[in-house]
């Protein structure tokens, strides 16, 4: 993908560790977060609302039927939760004009200051947080399986953590509904 591709209105091109962004006007300053199996992060501040938030491009969301089953799956369920230690869904976006040429898709929610792995490198943690992150793991976990879901990729990457100990389940590409006989 190039910076000279034809844009959509609204709609500008970055290049960050050489990837190229094609994000809408409102999102401004990006920084690189982080890069996973499925995506890349930035950082952005949101000039509609000043609020800074996480940008995550899906990569190669189409590249295959399980990429696209992947990226759906995802997209559907965080559209569907609600929890305050589920990550919310802010946006969602694509550059493209139309679905026949439908490449890349950018997902937006508030940004957390760190992942649990990387705290967990750099600090130990104090007997009381570790209380207060487990309970807030153990709510997400309830509120996610009273849904019928099992998350399936529940790591210490995959959990947020902001300055003030909140926590946030991420990453639910892998997640899947529960057998009815399932207890």
């Amino acid at each position: 993908m190039e910076l000279t591709r034809t844009l959509k209105p609204g709609f500008y091109a970055v290049e960050l560790n050489k990837t190229v962004w094609i994000i809408p006007n409102c999102y401004q300053n990006l920084t690189p977060v982080g890069t996973g199996a499925y995506g890349t992060v930035c950082a952005a501040e949101c000039r509609l609302t000043g609020e800074k938030v996480a940008i995550k491009k899906f990569s190669r969301p189409f590249q295959s039927a399980i990429h696209a089953k992947r990226t759906h799956r995802e997209l559907k369920l965080l559209r569907s939760m609600n929890h305050e230690n589920i990550i919310d869904m802010l946006d969602v976006f694509t550059p493209d004009i139309n679905a026949t040429s439908l490449q890349d898709v950018y997902f937006v929610s508030m940004l957390m200051g760190a992942d649990l792995s990387s705290i967990l490198k750099i600090q130990r943690l104090s007997d009381d947080h570790i209380q207060f992150l487990v309970y807030q793991i153990l709510r997400g976990l309830k509120y996610i399986h009273s849904a019928g879901l099992i998350h399936r990729d529940l790591k210490p990457s995959n959990i947020a953590v902001n300055e003030d100990c909140e926590l946030k389940i991420l990453d639910f590409g892998l997640a899947r509904q529960t057998d009815s006989e399932m207890t």
